[in-house]
């Protein structure tokens, strides 16, 4: 297939969570086909399942200045693909075409405020554009929201809370909509802390990346309770 057009290697995977995993690529490139992308992107990843070759597609988890590519999988009982992602071991190959998409910061001046609002794995553009933008020293201030159901369903926990700890100018702020009596964190849906969050930040930029309906309402809110204009809303969605 002619959109089929690279492949790439599984060199490492992880549990995210328990129904989320990782699958970090070694991307096929060469001099004449260098495999370069911009952080936010996505890629169709194409897998034999029986007599077919299914294509679904995954947003890029990781920064662009790593030679890697990471996906995160959510494993779907009754899906098609994903439940042969999960099965796939280190060193299996999978077809794969891209980068795609336009959920970027492409345009905008460098020192511009971000508000990122993510649930599940709409995370993973939001910490490819974090890998990027916490490299600089001199970044502007951005928070990430981040909506999960349980402490369980916190994708790249550690990673993220290291992030905030070490930079002043990174906010992280996690919601649980199912938490636990021990949950001493935000609470409910990441609807229900935007507005106080882009207030905090100024007048932020506002990337959402999730579900339909989250993201809908995100773009409502940020309109009609904060005023902002659709070109400060940047969103993508998942279903």
């Amino acid at each position: 297939m002619a959109q089929n057009d690279r492949r790439a290697r599984i060199v490492a995977t992880r549990a995210l969570s328990p129904s989320v995993r990782s699958l970090l690529l070694e991307v096929e490139h060469d001099a004449l086909r260098p495999f370069s992308f911009v952080a936010g992107q996505w890629v169709n990843v194409y897998v034999p399942v029986r007599d077919t070759l299914e294509k679904r597609a995954y947003s890029i988890a990781s920064g662009p200045a790593s030679s890697q590519v990471e996906l995160a999988v959510t494993h779907v009982p009754e899906g098609v693909v994903s439940p042969v992602l999960h099965d796939l071991e280190v060193g299996a190959e999978i077809g794969l075409d891209g980068p795609h998409g336009f959920f970027t910061r492409a345009g905008l001046a460098a020192d511009v405020p971000l508000l990122f609002v993510g649930t599940g794995t709409g995370v993973c553009p939001l910490r490819s554009m974090l890998a990027e933008l916490l490299a600089d020293p001199a970044h502007p201030p951005v928070t990430l929201l981040f909506g999960a159901r349980t402490e369980r369903d916190i994708l790249w926990r550690e990673e993220l809370e290291g992030w905030a700890a070490r930079d002043p100018r990174f906010q992280l702020a996690v919601t649980l909509s199912r938490p636990d009596a021990n949950w001493q964190g935000r609470r409910g849906y990441v609807q229900a802390h935007v507005a106080a969050l882009a207030r905090a930040l100024g007048e932020p930029h506002v990337f959402i990346c999730g579900l339909n309906r989250m993201v809908g309402e995100v773009r409502a809110l940020c309109k009609s309770e904060l005023g902002y204009d659709r070109k400060r809303i940047h969103s993508e969605r998942y279903d």
